[in-house]
């Protein structure tokens, strides 16, 4: 019975810890959940991303981009050809300041979390920034 008791201890610890966000899964899960188009929660494609999404709480996170509305990640340039014309979300800074495509970015910039928007971006894209996201916006 000992034995038992002692499996069902680890096995409730792995799946408690397999669920943990990190603070910086935490936020950019908030972003995302923030994020619509018109009304309408997004859905994520990830591609490289320095910062992982799977494993978080956020669940609008496909497999394949053609079904996904923005792409999350970084070295976009290795991007398949469905999801080339996608809005992009980086996880690095010269990505989003040197990418037409890249509506925002969370990244460390001298040990401290970094989030930017573009508002020009966004509006292209028709993706609405709520009142909660408005004072990153560059």
């Amino acid at each position: 019975m000992a034995f038992l008791k002692h499996v069902f201890f680890w096995v409730l610890s792995l799946l408690t810890f397999s669920f943990a966000e990190t603070p910086e899964q935490e936020l950019i899960v908030k972003v995302f959940k923030l994020f619509s188009i018109k009304d309408i929660p997004i859905v994520v494609y990830e591609h490289n991303p320095i910062i992982s999404l799977k494993g978080s709480s956020f669940t609008n996170i496909v497999a394949e981009c053609a079904q996904a509305d923005v792409v999350y990640g970084s070295h976009f340039e290795t991007l398949p050809k469905e999801c080339i014309l996608l809005p992009r979300f980086s996880t690095e800074y010269e990505i989003f300041h040197n990418d037409e495509r890249v509506i925002g970015a969370f990244y460390w910039r001298k040990g401290r979390p970094q989030l930017r928007f573009s508002k020009e971006r966004c509006e292209r894209f028709n993706i609405f920034l709520p009142p909660e996201l408005v004072r990153y916006v560059q």
